[in-house]
């Protein structure tokens, strides 16, 4: 996994999506315990248009789900909804507050330094099966 700097680095600028993608990520590497570089899949259901395909780059740099490995699979949809799963259990991730809004009171980089420094109860809406 690559260091939150790095990851500004692979997508190209900090902002809060890249931020917010990025740990949730971690929350699913944390909360799943993967041990092998494929057994961590995650569903991505997400408006395909920027700003909110930057929590794609945060998935990538946060944690063993990538594109080239086929186990991040990406959707269109409505709203943020990332599914990671792991040996039969399920974590299901929303966010709990409003990107958009962070962006505009914080801007990129106060936005990415924003996320970071909330406690993950505050970022995110989970669910766990299995």
């Amino acid at each position: 996994m690559l260091s939150p700097e790095e990851a500004a680095r692979f997508h190209g600028h900090k902002g809060p999506y890249l931020a917010w993608g990025y740990r949730a990520a971690r929350l699913a590497e944390e909360r799943l315990s993967p041990k092998g570089l494929k057994d961590l899949v995650c569903r991505a259901r997400l408006p395909l248009r920027t700003p909110y395909t930057c929590i794609l780059d945060g998935v990538q740099a946060g944690s063993r789900c990538t594109l080239g490995k086929c186990n991040l699979v990406v959707e269109e949809g409505d709203e943020v909804v990332l599914v990671f799963e792991c040996n039969g259990r399920v974590l299901r991730v929303k966010p709990a507050i409003d990107l958009g809004e962070v962006s505009k009171r914080y801007g990129l980089e106060g936005g990415f330094e924003y996320v970071f420094s909330l406690p993950s109860s505050s970022l995110f809406e989970v669910s766990v099966d299995g």
